[in-house]
């Protein structure tokens, strides 16, 4: 029972996001959470405060303001002080002259009483590397600035098993 329910949270924190509504989303996070997301973009490298994360989210909107997931699987395993959960996702998005992009990736998190204390993403990065680009040569400053936090490895690796 308690996994359909994590379950079920992610796909409706996924829907929020669909929805633009990123402040529901912030709120899931732990004061001291790390948000981590791969490759060398402007949304990459890893936060690890609620400032922080919620400064990503703002770029996030203002980057690809009509973003869209369609998730594949939502997985998640573990007892309430410490689950794991992956949510394996296809997204969609256009840019400012209607040309239409799509990714796919994976997020991980790791969760604690129903707070997201570590999320990382991983995608196509060299796919939203030049999506970032076009978007930053149609006028889009935030999609080419330097990524929110620091953008060396994350602080710690999931647990095995």
């Amino acid at each position: 029972m308690y996994h359909a329910i994590v379950r079920r949270n992610l796909r409706n924190s996924f829907a929020e996001v669909n929805r633009g509504n990123y402040p529901a989303v912030v709120r899931q996070f732990a004061p001291d959470a790390e948000h981590w997301f791969s490759g060398s973009h402007a949304l990459a490298g890893g936060r690890h405060d609620a400032e922080q994360i919620q400064r990503w989210y703002d770029r996030l909107a203002e980057v690809m303001p009509d973003l869209r997931f369609e998730l594949k699987k939502v997985v998640a395993k573990g007892w309430p002080w410490d689950t794991v959960a992956f949510v394996e996702w296809v997204d969609h998005l256009t840019d400012r002259e209607g040309n239409h992009y799509s990714n796919q990736g994976v997020h991980v998190l790791r969760i604690k009483w129903a707070k997201i204390t570590e999320l990382h993403i991983y995608c196509d990065t060299a796919l939203l590397a030049s999506v970032c680009d076009a978007l930053g040569q149609q006028g889009v400053t935030e999609a080419v600035a330097p990524p929110i936090g620091h953008p060396g490895p994350f602080r710690a690796a999931l647990p095995a098993g």
